[in-house]
């Protein structure tokens, strides 16, 4: 619960940056263009009128993020668990389902596959899941689901992705929503369990970009009774799907256009908070980025279409607001290629986007404009909203969401693309390339650096119009460089050796040679493929071991023990002289893989990721 003081004193500063900036873009525009280079001066205008836009969507949002819990679990209806696949590994499904085996309340679950794959089929019936395809995939994730609807018949349904795994208690803390004849959705956050993804920040452990979404703004999004469906991890009620048509086909964004469409007739999408699944997160700049534009273009395509929030009958005022600001977002791509070009424009021509004559005033008036939007921007954010972090991730963002933008004016039939969940050899390649704006942009700006210090010592071409402004231009430009420096170095320096992420657990256990000779060991990490470990020292057996003759290794978890085979890929000493080494599993058994796999997916993720920071 926010602080009542807290909460005060940050409205009050909220509403005076925003009384500010409505003064600051009045004298802006009444008082500041340079009629000598008007075009020049009135997109600069523009970029901070959509900033201060974005300030009052951004506070519309998030004045309130304080939600009322759901009642007790509904007990006495049908549930149905909804996993659609198209082409995920094995090992990854298989988590997933490995979740919903573990889900305490009744439920059926239902594999649906739109791969046709007879491996997945053979999985689902290992686990005594129901198995679902269908003829073609026509609509992707959305036809495969709604073909899905028609052949089964829980009352409420969960949705989860392929690689997003459920908590035991999944169903039990949010089916409660439901005694609410009107809920139509019940949206949870999407958490991760690969922290060390292109998506985190580095150096700071557990920070996310999309956290800001999931723990600010759909909270406050819930407040305004306009939190949208993200498709999962989620709990729909089948009634009110199939009275708007079922999930909508119209977009790839067919979680967005659906919330839309609820909430046109009335239904209601209640958003609980509490971290109840973990997903992979996209590994990749690259897998990043094809997310990105799936969910960019899909919008693009609800903005010029009959759904479009500001038009589409029987949406309130503030779902109008609501639904828009997710859609206007994707626009700060073009804001944030202007701010980077500004200055440089200016350091390559002399030419100004303001009056000559202001100088030290502007500054006067932009100062405070720029500190307290941020200021309040940080505040609303709830420790959430990191001020560099987030300006670097819409740096990375920048050329895949201007790359979407171009679906307004294209008519070209958009292609749902699965977001890749793993990387290969080529991903170092696929970085770079990804990266070409941002590489180019920085070189243009380098450039602008070097010609304006060249024109103020050695007057080789102009002489600027005005100190205070070559001095701003400047410093503006270094800015833009250290971020643009931070977002490359960020995703180049990324190492991609492991396929599979190693949490970072420490369970004891022991290995033993073809000799019986046994050892105890600490386990310091673990993935679905192998371990690293650490000998403690204590041997059981009174006889060495023969590390390159390894029988077996036993691991103690709290599901059970369980003993695996594998092989030793590399040995090392730690300071203290310890054995240190790496082992790859191999010929694991159905049982064993199943202890391992709720440990690592369902048991460890809560452990380190949510009770650590509650």
């Amino acid at each position: 619960m926010e602080n009542r003081t807290k909460r005060f004193i940050m409205h009050s500063i909220v509403i005076a940056t925003g009384m500010y900036l409505l003064y600051y873009i009045f004298w802006r525009t009444f008082y500041t263009l340079n009629y000598a280079a008007i075009f020049f001066s009135i997109l600069l205008l523009a970029c901070e009128i959509q900033g201060v836009i974005n300030f009052f969507l951004f506070a519309f949002m998030t004045w309130d993020i304080e939600n009322h819990e759901a009642e007790k679990a509904v007990k006495e209806c049908s549930i149905d668990v909804f996993v659609p696949t198209y082409n995920e590994e094995i090992e990854i499904l298989e988590a997933t389902i490995v979740g919903c085996t573990n889900i305490r309340m009744n439920h059926n679950t239902y594999i649906l596959d739109d791969g046709h794959r007879e491996e997945v089929k053979e999985l689902a019936l290992l686990y005594g899941c129901k198995y679902l395809t269908r003829s073609d995939n026509k609509n992707a994730k959305a036809g495969n689901i709604n073909a899905a609807l028609k052949n089964t018949g829980g009352e409420l349904i969960a949705i989860l992705d392929a690689d997003m795994i459920p908590q035991p208690d999944y169903l039990e803390k949010v089916t409660g929503y439901f005694r609410d004849e009107k809920v139509a959705i019940v949206q949870m956050p999407q958490e991760f369990y690969n922290i060390d993804s292109v998506q985190y920040a580095k150096d700071k452990m557990h920070w996310h970009e999309q956290q800001l979404f999931y723990h600010v703004i759909q909270p406050g999004k819930n407040n305004r009774n306009s939190a949208f469906w993200c498709g999962s991890p989620s709990i729909v009620r089948r009634s009110a799907i199939e009275d708007v048509g079922g999930v909508a086909t119209e977009s790839i964004t067919e979680d967005f256009l659906t919330s839309i469409k609820l909430n046109a007739k009335g239904w209601k999408i209640r958003y609980h908070k509490e971290v109840l699944a973990f997903g992979i997160a996209p590994q990749s700049l690259y897998a990043f980025n094809v997310q990105r534009l799936r969910w960019a273009q899909g919008s693009m395509k609800i903005l010029k279409s009959k759904y479009n929030p500001l038009i589409m009958p029987g949406l309130s005022m503030r779902q109008r607001l609501s639904h828009f600001s997710a859609i206007f977002t994707y626009f700060d791509a073009y804001q944030k290629l202007l701010f980077f070009l500004m200055p440089s424009i200016f350091l390559f021509t002399n030419i100004l986007p303001i009056r000559e004559d202001l100088g030290i005033e502007f500054l006067f008036r932009w100062i405070p404009y720029y500190i307290l939007s941020m200021s309040s921007n940080i505040l609303l954010g709830r420790g959430y909203f990191k001020y560099f972090e987030v300006e670097k991730f819409n740096t990375l963002k920048m050329a895949t969401f201007m790359k979407a933008s171009f679906s307004l004016i294209l008519s070209k039939t958009l292609v749902f693309r699965v977001t890749p969940k793993s990387t290969d050899h080529s991903i170092k390649k696929r970085e770079r390339k990804e990266l070409r704006i941002q590489i180019v942009i920085l070189a243009i700006i380098i450039l602008s650096i070097l010609i304006g210090l060249a024109n103020i010592i050695f007057k080789l071409f102009f002489t600027y119009a005005s100190f205070v402004m070559v001095s701003t231009a400047l410093f503006w430009s270094l800015f833009n460089v250290v971020i643009l420096i931070s977002s490359l170095k960020d995703v180049l320096s990324r190492i991609y050796y492991r396929k599979d992420y190693r949490f970072p657990v420490h369970i004891n256990g022991n290995m033993q040679d073809m000799k019986g000779h046994r050892m105890e060991i600490r386990i310091d990490n673990v993935s679905r493929t192998g371990i690293g470990f650490t000998e403690i020292g204590v041997d059981i057996s009174g006889e060495e071991v023969e590390w390159e003759k390894i029988d077996y290794i036993k691991l103690y978890l709290p599901e059970g023990d369980i003993t695996l085979n594998g092989n030793i890929v590399f040995r090392s000493k730690t300071k203290q002289g310890l054995e240190k080494a790496g082992l790859r599993f191999r010929d694991m058994q159905f049982e064993d893989r199943r202890k391992l796999y709720k440990y690592l997916f369902v048991t460890v993720p809560r452990e380190l990721y949510v009770e650590k920071n509650e």
